[in-house]
């Protein structure tokens, strides 16, 4: 094969580059917006959720809790208190901020649809009282997308969560039932804290956590360590129906290994002896809702947001596309044009430098014989 010696020309080079960024001018610019897959469940979702913070805003009203602006600067009354009885630990106040965002519904249906769980499928739900705002997000989620959840909460709350005495999670949970916002109540619920069971707590907060079980009338799940207390929800999760999913909120030393935010196909978890990894083992995938910050970073959810954004805002719900078609047809284009371009470079300037280089030739030959002859 004969290859050819000289250089693409600077000519051909240019109008090459040209072209191909005309297209890519042309191919930005066809970019339009179009509706996020499971559109309509997700702001659904979120309007429910917008509905449901409002009424739990409502009820703190009602009871006379104050709302303090400085950390909850939206006022929505779901972020709770610094320190109290019931206080299981230290957390991020951004966290639960933004979890304050009724938007965060979009991003569990957009997990919960990722899993594959169908209508009337029942779930296996974890919460705990450390985030009730997203607690609020998944019943909804839940409920739009009519899934049966069997839920167990571990009631205790880190800071900022649901810690204040007279307005627990259960609580919260009893005043959207009466509302009708959602009808679905807790199996059973722990008292959290290390191993689930209270222990970091004082005998006050103990006391407190059950008088509010009692009053919701939400039986207690009691345990005596991590395992007894995984073999208990195991038990319930799985006693009356075979859920297709387990749901986790927050961090959980009931949970086993340390486990990645997001939704985790079945079999993925193996070793370890926590909760989670035995629905693995058992064929059930698993959403863990944890480290809350990272996952709306990952689907765009603003971090603690102020104010707080509208429904339907983000690409949860919206995407950025670009049109396939004209792609196709600028880049088909393109590949015939860098053809001419190249057949026209490789057969017209090679030619044209031979002669050039033949007239240069026949001009010194003769400014020879002129000097020759002078």
């Amino acid at each position: 094969m004969r290859w050819r010696k000289e250089k693409i020309s600077i000519p051909s080079l240019l109008i090459a580059s040209g072209i191909t960024i005309l297209f890519m001018v042309l191919e930005f610019n066809s970019a339009s917006k179009v509706q996020a897959p499971f559109f309509k469940e997700k702001i659904s979702a979120a309007r429910l959720t917008q509905k449901a913070f409002l009424e739990i805003k409502d009820f703190v009203k009602e009871l006379n809790i104050p709302i303090d602006s400085i950390n909850d600067p939206n006022k929505t009354g779901l972020i709770g208190l610094q320190y109290s009885s019931i206080t299981s630990g230290r957390a991020d106040l951004n966290e639960k901020l933004t979890t304050t965002n009724p938007n965060i519904a979009a991003l569990v249906v957009e997990l919960l649809r990722t899993s594959g769980v169908k209508k009337y499928d029942t779930v296996a739900v974890s919460l705990t009282g450390s985030y009730p705002a997203l607690n609020i997000a998944i019943m909804c989620a839940i409920k739009i997308l009519k899934l049966h959840p069997i839920i167990i909460t571990s009631l205790s709350a880190s800071m900022w969560g649901a810690n204040h005495p007279n307005l627990t999670y259960l609580d919260m949970e009893t005043r959207l039932n009466k509302k009708r916002v959602f009808e679905f109540k807790s199996a059973a619920a722990s008292l959290g804290g290390n191993d689930d069971m209270g222990r970091g707590l004082s005998p006050l907060g103990r006391k407190i956590l059950l008088s509010v079980m009692e009053k919701n009338n939400i039986p207690c799940l009691d345990s005596k360590n991590p395992a007894d207390a995984i073999e208990k929800r195991w038990q319930i999760y799985t006693g009356v129906s075979h859920p297709r999913l387990f749901i986790n909120v927050g961090e959980a030393n009931y949970l086993g290994p340390d486990i990645e935010p997001g939704y985790i196909p079945p079999g993925k978890l193996r070793y370890g002896k926590g909760l989670a990894v035995r629905f693995s083992r058992a064929g059930i995938g698993v959403i863990n809702l944890v480290r809350i910050n990272n996952l709306a970073k990952k689907y765009d959810l603003p971090i603690a947001p102020i104010p707080l954004p509208k429904i339907g805002t983000g690409k949860l719900f919206c995407q950025i596309r670009y049109s396939t078609t004209r792609a196709i047809i600028y880049t088909l284009i393109l590949i015939l044009a860098l053809i001419l371009i190249l057949r026209i470079d490789f057969n017209y300037y090679p030619g044209l430098r031979k002669r050039i280089k033949h007239y240069k030739n026949n001009i010194d030959l003769m400014h020879h014989w002129s000097d020759k002859n002078d």
